[in-house]
């Protein structure tokens, strides 16, 4: 027993590509004793990490696959483990592990499932014990290879049927697949090419049809006990003069998907071991085979063959759980074309004083006092700060003497009756007044009030006490707290759909609770840059009690253009960038 299983494990490891190491473990008598049937290569000596694996897929009877895993003390490479486990007579044998190089997904899955047929093949090998069926099992797994090795899904249909005819002594072998309700031949045996429009290959595939419908081999001339009809095999044998005849269906995931029609000479009729023989063959090759040729079926037909399984699937019985989905669906994308909402444009916002006032320094000085600072609310003349007036004051009072002193010496000349005296000395008093009165000005000044109810946006003063100022710089910026703007940042992608009047609401993030109204007002025709973005400048108007608002908010803002469709709202971006990008594409 130990050398077939080596036997068996060798052509596995010679058919599944990237195998570096294999190992089979039966189990003993004894309770969780395994013992070592085969490996591969023969001179494989380090087999614990695999032994440990088969034992896990013996004791769990599941299979196993382990990916990336790295060998100690050789090259580091990460490998994948798959382990199958072996049954007889529904009881767990042993396990077989196989130990490849690590691969992408899809040819895992391939080796996964290879490697698995393999398990089943060698149970069905130790199950019958004979010779005959060592050799059914190594001609089925040389016709998997067959079907494997070439690139070209007719080519590997056309020598799976040249190769069925030796192997079965069999004069023809047709293989045919299902296309919705339509069986078409694709393969026939020692024949590269042939006439699918011929009467013979139409009642080759009306037999395998007539199989197909039964869910059942039908064998030509049937046995005596067969109740099974036979009507078109019948008309293939005497039409066109055949001897015994064999039509064997195969599935994929319990679905029928194709048959095989075998020929025979009249005196050599398929006897039940050939009939079960023939089926375990097609049961293995014929979903080999349709996976290749659903693989280079071109775009056009993979999508016609969806939209029949979609149908199938939603008029045939049962997937109870894909119908209601499908209804749900159906539902939901009708209320999305049928159901309107309001589209808005979206944009961020901030809160602006429709006018504001600057408060300068009337002349170069020095910062006396401060009374206020940003965000305080001031009322129309109050005091916002000083500037210091000592030397203005001491310019006063020494204007005021020499004032005092032209008085004199303008009586002294009205009592020298001095005429020319008297008009130097009047001029000279007219000077000193002008210089105090321009003085006196430049104290008042020193004095800034607010202009107007409002509030104090900016200049806070208090920490720069006694610190020079020059005549013209800003000290303070006041707004008023009863008129305001938004202004608005529109991507160039929505501008279109905005125009003046249109309305819309505000949502400031100190205030996310309540949503103000506006208006739209003016839309500035120069766009802005903004983290590699083109923005519109809009101004609006607050259309409402701007109570507790104050310039410099920030938020965001939707403007109200119209009503449209739920799926063009959420879409229309998406179909803009493909038109752009297509435009941008094509010559």
């Amino acid at each position: 027993m130990d050398q077939t299983t080596h036997r068996w494990l060798n052509d596995l490891c010679n058919l599944t590509p990237g195998v570096i190491r294999a190992v089979v473990f039966i189990k003993t008598e004894l309770e969780n004793q395994f013992s070592l049937a085969a490996q591969w290569p023969n001179k494989l000596v380090e087999h614990e990490t695999l032994a440990k694996v088969a034992r896990d897929t013996i004791t769990s009877s599941n299979t196993q696959l382990l990916n990336n895993q790295i060998n100690e003390g050789e090259t580091g490479e990460p490998r994948d483990i798959i382990s199958c486990p072996l049954f007889v007579d529904e009881k767990i044998y042993g396990a077989v592990v196989v130990d490849l190089y690590n691969r992408v997904s899809v040819k895992q899955q391939e080796a996964l499932q290879q490697i698995s047929n393999a398990a089943y093949w060698y149970k069905t090998f130790l199950e019958q014990h004979s010779s005959t069926e060592k050799k059914q099992l190594v001609t089925i797994v040389e016709l998997v290879a067959t079907c494997l090795e070439h690139d070209k899904f007719h080519e590997a249909a056309t020598d799976v049927a040249t190769d069925l005819t030796t192997r079965l002594a069999a004069d023809r072998v047709s293989i045919g697949f299902l296309d919705g309700s339509t069986l078409t031949v694709e393969a026939v045996s020692h024949s590269a090419g042939f006439d699918k429009k011929s009467n013979l290959v139409r009642d080759m595939g009306e037999a395998m049809h007539e199989a197909i419908d039964q869910n059942s081999s039908v064998s030509y001339p049937p046995p005596h006990d067969s109740i099974l009809p036979t009507d078109c095999h019948a008309a293939l044998a005497e039409e066109h003069r055949l001897g015994s005849l064999l039509s064997v269906p195969f599935a994929v995931n319990g679905a029928i998907c194709g048959a095989v029609l075998f020929e025979r000479p009249l005196e050599k009729p398929f006897d039940p071991a050939t009939m079960e023989y023939c089926e375990q063959i097609v049961a293995m090759t014929g979903p080999i085979l349709n996976t290749r040729r659903l693989e280079e079926r071109g775009l056009l037909r993979r999508f016609r063959a969806s939209l029949q399984k979609f149908f199938s699937k939603l008029a045939g019985a049962g997937h109870s759980t894909f119908k209601l989905g499908t209804a749900a669906a159906v539902v939901i994308l009708a209320m999305l074309l049928f159901i309107k909402n309001d589209y808005r444009v979206t944009g961020d916002a901030r809160l602006e004083a429709q006018k504001q006032r600057v408060i300068v320094a009337p002349q170069n000085g020095y910062i006396a006092t401060a009374n206020f600072r940003p965000g305080d609310i001031v009322k129309q003349g109050d005091l916002l700060a000083t500037l210091d007036n000592k030397d203005l004051a001491l310019e006063y009072r020494k204007w005021s003497s020499q004032l005092g002193q032209l008085t004199t010496e303008y009586r002294d000349s009205l009592a020298r009756h001095d005429r020319s005296s008297i008009s130097i000395i009047q001029a000279r008093i007219a000077q000193t007044e002008a210089q105090m009165e321009l003085v006196g000005e430049q104290m008042l000044r020193t004095q800034l009030t607010a202009p107007f109810d409002g509030l104090v946006v900016s200049g806070d003063l208090t920490q720069a006490l006694g610190s020079p100022v020059e005549r013209g710089q800003v000290l303070f910026t006041v707004a008023p707290l009863d008129v305001y703007r938004i202004l608005l940042q529109i991507d160039e992608r929505d501008i279109s759909n905005v125009a003046q009047g249109q309305e819309g609401s505000l949502v400031l993030s100190g205030m996310p609770g309540k949503s103000h109204a506006f208006a739209v007002g003016k839309i500035t025709p120069v766009s802005t840059t903004e983290e590699g973005r083109n923005f519109f400048q809009v101004e609006a108007k607050i259309t409402e009690d701007p109570e507790m608002l104050r310039p410099g908010m920030e938020g965001v803002a939707k403007i109200t253009v119209d009503r449209r469709p739920l799926i063009w709202i959420w879409t229309h971006r998406l179909f803009d960038w493909m038109r752009l990008t297509l435009w941008k594409l094509l010559p």
